[in-house]
């Protein structure tokens, strides 16, 4: 079984980009709502979550604070075009399992992945 990963980021073309590097491994769905986002997470699980940082109404450091004070093990990584020093910030802060730039290239983007849902 394929696991599963939700990217969260209100650019389609981000999400259209991500999707098509993942999809031939992983069962990726994505959102651009956080009323969607809650419903995927408690109703189908997640294993990873790819959390854009700068969400309108609420941010995505501030949603991943939230999830991560719950009861669900879903690893959550900030995925933003902040520089590295905030993403550092925001990770500790959160308590997100780390964080990528959206800039990162293919290659490296897969392995980080795979780091990730390493069990």
């Amino acid at each position: 079984m394929k696991k599963k990963i939700l990217i969260v980021d209100d650019d389609p073309d981000v999400i259209d980009r991500v999707t098509q590097l993942l999809e031939d491994d992983y069962d990726v769905r994505s959102t651009t709502d956080w009323g969607e986002l809650n419903q995927i997470f408690f109703r189908e699980g997640v294993d990873l979550i790819l959390m854009d940082v700068n969400l309108p109404v609420l941010r995505g450091d501030q949603l991943t604070a939230i999830f991560k004070r719950g009861t669900q093990p879903t690893r959550i990584v900030l995925f933003s075009s902040e520089d590295d020093d905030t993403l550092r910030r925001l990770t500790e802060e959160t308590k997100a399992d780390g964080y990528l730039s959206k800039s990162t290239r293919s290659a490296e983007l897969l392995l980080s992945i795979q780091h990730y849902l390493r069990d």
